[in-house]
C-alpha cells in the first residue's frame, strides 16, 4: 500500500505516513490521530509519497473541509491583537468560514481575561476547546476592521422624464442611509432611500 504526504491545515506541518490499513483519499480532509507521538491534528490529503515514513496513521475520520473537522474536534484560532498587544485562542465553533489569516473584531466582558472590542487577527490553530465567548464580527480585510458593510437587498427607482419628443424612463440608484453598528462599523441600509437632507433624494 502506496504511503501519503498529509498537510496539517494551519499549512505548518506535513507528515510522511503509513496508512496502516486506514483508506485515505488524495485532496481530502480528515481528522488523523498516529500511532506515534504525534498529536491529532486535521489536515489534508495532499499526494501519494514515496519519502521516509515520519508517523503512523492510528485512525481517520472523514470531514467535508478544515473548519468542520476543526469544530468537530474541539480545535481553537490562535488570535493576535492588531492595537493591543494580547492575544490568545479563540473556539472555532465561533466562526462561520476558516478563519486562519483573516481579521475579525472580538468582543468580550471577562474581567482579568479580555474586557472592550478590538481588532484581531487570527494567525495559527491550537488543539483544546476556550470556554469563553467573543462574538467574532467580520472578517476583514486587515487590521482596522472597519470594512463597510450593507445590509439587506437595494432598491433603486424607476423615473420618468418627459421631453417634447415622448417619455422615456430611467433607473437610478438612490442614496441610502448609513449607521455604525454597536463594533463602530459603517453599514449601508440598501433597502432604504434617504428623502431628505444634504444628501438626500429630494436635495
Amino acid at each position: 500500500m502506496a504511503n501519503y504526504l498529509i498537510r496539517s491545515c494551519d499549512n505548518r506541518t506535513e507528515y510522511v505516513v503509513d496508512p496502516n490499513g486506514n483508506t485515505i483519499v488524495t485532496g481530502t480532509t480528515y481528522y488523523f490521530t498516529f500511532t506515534g507521538e504525534t498529536d491529532p491534528i486535521c489536515g489534508t490529503v495532499i499526494s501519494e509519497d514515496s519519502g521516509s515514513i515520519t508517523e503512523g496513521l492510528n485512525s481517520v475520520d472523514l470531514y467535508n473541509n478544515c473548519l468542520e473537522c476543526l469544530q468537530d474536534n474541539n480545535f481553537s484560532f490562535l488570535v493576535t491583537g492588531c492595537t493591543i498587544e494580547t492575544g490568545g485562542p479563540v473556539s472555532s465553533i465561533e466562526f462561520s468560514e476558516f478563519a486562519l489569516g483573516k481579521f475579525y473584531t472580538l468582543c468580550a466582558n471577562e474581567p482579568g481575561i479580555f474586557e472592550g472590542c478590538f481588532c484581531f487577527e487570527v494567525t495559527g490553530i491550537q488543539e483544546g476547546f476556550f470556554p469563553y465567548t467573543f462574538n467574532p464580527v467580520g472578517p476583514f480585510d486587515s487590521c482596522n476592521c472597519m470594512t463597510p458593510r450593507s445590509a439587506n437587498t437595494e432598491s433603486n427607482i424607476c423615473l420618468e422624464i418627459c421631453t417634447e419628443s415622448g417619455t422615456t424612463v430611467v433607473s437610478v440608484t438612490p442614496p441610502h442611509p448609513e449607521w455604525t453598528d454597536g463594533y463602530g462599523t459603517q453599514v449601508t441600509e440598501l433597502n432604504m432611500i434617504t428623502l431628505g437632507g444634504m444628501n438626500g433624494l429630494n436635495n
